[in-house]
């Protein structure tokens, strides 16, 4: 059953009031309710089955230009092959195009360079292979700049839309060429000049036969430079998507007898943003795991597809998918800095180890102060009954207040503690003033009566 079935069938179950109609009887009408619930859910559950049992189709975008061609076929079945899932492959006119119809909804999947404009709407799942700039040419006499690569030549950079044509026109401009001075060309065959982003290029006939048609690999700088600010790493600089790529020497027979510097860029895995997570998370994990069979296509998949590679260069934001699978074996927050916590925590451990330490060391010497003023006045309620004259208890009372105020100093200077053996010392002292007093009043009776008894 398709889509348009399942909705078209659900629209009509939820007109229910026609089954209310032409019953008179309300004991049948609650029956046939009844027995409507249940033909309904009977139905519903048979709907969702049937709607359950279509596999998604997804529209991945192809193109018939190797390594692409061989990647997109692998994907497909690898993934037709473990995801519960179809793959439409369906063929592509550009990268420029390619990006529309992601926006555009029209297909879900496909490779684009990293050079390629930013999209909001665009998400990348990881780099797959690099593709390299080669530039052929023919010419007579030495070519010594891009100047003289391109001035009074017949030029082709590809169909418009497309990475290799985007990139050479921001050469021409990064060059400050005059446009008067070329001309750029549609047509592949012919040419002066043949420039085009591809992977490294393994057939030997091919490299042959444009070696027989007179033309040579331009390289960007003598190979000696690279390293000491090359003009391929200025380009680097300038834009930051693409990075300065050497062809060995011999890779092309005869036109690599110097290694060729020259520019290169990823080639990207992208998705529609709204793809779901699970969804890109399935499709990272599945090509990841069958990646051998993807390395053996180029040796540049093999040296491109790692799941460690620099999130920060890649043009399009990543999916979440994407991330979560690549994140799937990162430590934890408490695992990563688990040792670094240990540190902090012993530190904070012995930090208040130390403010306790100090607390009760102040606590301490707060307590034996209080205890000098305790001795003190213990010394003047002891001799209280000794006292002999009105003057021995008057001075007993003026040192208990001295005492008094020295001590209640020493609270404003936080040296002694407001506790509770602060407050009994308070009270006792108060109480021994009070002894003392009762005590010259009983002296001043003794001495009012000795000069009678004399």
């Amino acid at each position: 059953m398709s889509s348009d079935d399942c909705l078209r069938v659900d629209n009509w179950l939820k007109d229910r009031k026609l089954l209310n109609l032409f019953i008179p009887n309300q004991r049948i009408l609650v029956d046939m309710r009844k027995l409507r619930t249940s033909i309904f859910s009977i139905i519903i559950l048979i709907l969702i089955s049937a709607c359950s049992n279509e596999k998604p189709t997804y529209k991945l975008i192809h193109s018939e230009n190797e390594p692409e061609n061989t990647i997109t076929r692998i994907i497909k079945r690898v993934l037709e092959e473990n995801l519960d899932v179809n793959i439409e492959l369906v063929n592509g006119v550009g990268s420029i195009s390619n990006l529309d119809s992601l926006s555009a909804g029209t297909a879900d999947i496909t490779i684009v360079e990293n050079n390629m404009p930013f999209r909001e709407d665009i998400r990348s799942i990881f780099p797959i292979y690099e593709q390299v700039l080669h530039i052929f040419y023919r010419s007579d006499v030495e070519i010594n700049s891009f100047k003289d690569l391109v001035y009074g030549k017949k030029v082709y950079i590809g169909t418009e839309g497309s990475s290799t044509h985007r990139f050479m026109t921001d050469m021409f401009e990064y060059f400050r060429l005059d446009k008067s001075q070329y001309e750029i060309t549609s047509n592949i065959f012919d040419n002066d000049v043949i420039c085009g982003f591809t992977d490294i290029i393994s057939d030997i006939s091919y490299i042959q036969s444009i070696e027989a048609e007179g033309y040579r690999l331009y390289s960007f700088d003598a190979i000696e430079n690279y390293g000491k600010g090359s003009i391929a790493e200025g380009i680097g600089l300038k834009y930051p998507q693409l990075k300065p790529f050497i062809i060995p020497h011999g890779t092309y027979g005869n036109m690599t007898e110097e290694p060729i510097l020259t520019i290169a860029t990823d080639a990207i895995l992208i998705v529609r943003a709204e793809l779901y997570d699970e969804l890109v998370y399935d499709i990272s994990k599945t090509i990841f795991r069958d990646k051998q069979e993807l390395n053996e296509i180029s040796p540049l998949v093999y040296s491109t597809m790692d799941e460690n590679f620099d999130r920060g260069k890649v043009n399009y934001p990543l999916h979440n998918g994407s991330r979560i699978f690549l994140d799937r074996d990162e430590p934890s927050f408490l695992e990563r800095y688990a040792e670094l916590g240990g540190v902090l925590f012993s530190i904070i451990l012995a930090l208040i180890s130390g403010i306790v330490s100090l607390s009760r060391w102040q606590t301490q010497k707060k307590k034996d102060r209080v205890d000098v003023f305790y001795k003190d006045l213990i010394e003047i309620k002891n001799s209280i009954p000794r006292l002999g004259t009105v003057g021995e208890g008057l001075q007993g009372i003026k040192n208990i207040q001295l005492a008094q105020n020295k001590a209640f100093e020493m609270l404003i200077d936080e040296k002694l503690e407001a506790n509770e053996s602060f407050r009994i010392y308070m009270e006792l002292s108060k109480e021994t003033i009070n002894e003392l007093k009762v005590k010259i009043k009983r002296l001043k009776l003794r001495e009012e009566k000795m000069p009678l008894n004399s």
